[in-house]
């Protein structure tokens, strides 16, 4: 049987620090048939010289004539792409030996999936270790998931390629570019995380996550606006800019009385709609949602209200498991 071959998508800008040891471990992978399919996007540090310093065969450079931005980088690796899978790295992120082997005996038994992560670690600038991350693993899991975040790690990814050229980075999406794809995907095919440690992920001052975060919320949400809709949710401007400030917890947000009543009567609305999806876990979204309100609840000091409130009222046992390990939490800190 033909070993499938995989494009492995690295874009790259003014990396210089990290990214020999990102492309060495994409050529020190235990499944061997890939080709590094890197896209420099007109760094002014000696990320070229680097790249060009291999004399790897399966290395494919590309450099783009201006800075032209992460959505055309990944959209050009992409279009050069000659494998059935596509797998992306970003360029100080680190991939564990086993990767990709893995993630192709998966895509490769099972057709109905598009798409597959896997968990991560992640580390500092000096490569120290900070924390798991484990994402849900099953389609329906993260399907019910993404309505309130991301779960998956971009560095993570493998994607089918046919699928991935076809959908596309959308431009105007940049900084969660990703993001968006994997929502998209999500209505063509299942998606899965496989639950072991594929990439390391760096966490450090230039993280575009950190440096651009109102960005960020400006984009994310036009990707939720989009989610609602396909949910089929009537709702108001103000009930989106609850949504997006309950997406990422921003205390700040609903230290206005109103901006909190708000929350109680939209998170009521958001459940009764999403649980009408049959690809939806009832269950998993209202640990998620009271999760994330006990923590509001608990950051504006409205202590009254991690006990009495509607999403309670929704199911009081799954409710109060999820306020006894929050509370338990605490105090083994």
């Amino acid at each position: 049987m033909e070993i499938p071959l995989v494009s492995v998508i690295m874009p790259v800008y003014n990396c210089e620090k990290y990214l020999k040891e990102a492309i060495d471990s994409v050529l020190n992978q235990s499944y061997e048939h890939l080709e590094l399919v890197i896209v420099n996007d007109a760094s002014t540090d000696s990320s070229k010289k680097i790249i060009l310093d291999y004399t790897d065969f399966r290395i494919r450079y590309f450099e783009n004539e201006s800075n032209s931005g992460i959505v055309y980088s990944r959209n050009r690796g992409l279009a050069a792409a000659t494998g059935e899978f596509v797998a992306t790295l970003d360029s100080d992120d680190i991939a564990m030996e086993n990767r990709i082997g893995e993630q192709v005996a998966f895509l490769s038994s099972n057709r109905e999936y598009g798409m597959c992560g896997t968990y991560y670690k992640t580390i500092d600038s000096q490569g120290r270790f900070i924390q798991w991350i484990r994402y849900p693993t099953k389609n329906e899991d993260i399907v019910t998931s993404m309505v309130l975040g991301n779960c998956f790690g971009n560095s993570t990814i493998m994607m089918r390629a046919e699928m991935a050229k076809e959908l596309g980075y959308r431009p105007g999406y940049d900084i969660a570019e990703d993001y968006d794809l994997w929502c998209r995907m999500a209505k063509r095919s299942k998606l899965a995380n496989l639950p072991f440690c594929g990439t390391l992920y760096r966490v450090h001052g230039n993280n575009m996550s950190v440096s651009k975060m109102n960005d960020l919320l400006i984009v994310e949400k036009k990707i939720i606006r989009e989610m609602l809709t396909d949910i089929l949710i009537d709702f108001s401007e103000t009930e989106l800019e609850v949504h997006v400030n309950f997406f990422k917890r921003n205390i700040g947000y609903f230290e206005s009385q109103t901006h909190f009543r708000e929350l109680e009567d939209w998170l009521i609305r958001l459940y009764e709609a999403v649980t009408k999806e049959n690809r939806i876990n009832s269950q998993l979204f209202l640990r998620l949602i009271a999760d994330k309100w006990i923590v509001i609840a608990n950051g504006v000091n409205q202590y009254g209200k991690l006990f009495s409130n509607k999403v309670a009222g929704l199911n009081r046992g799954v409710y109060l498991g999820c306020l006894f390990r929050r509370v338990v939490s605490k105090m083994t800190r």
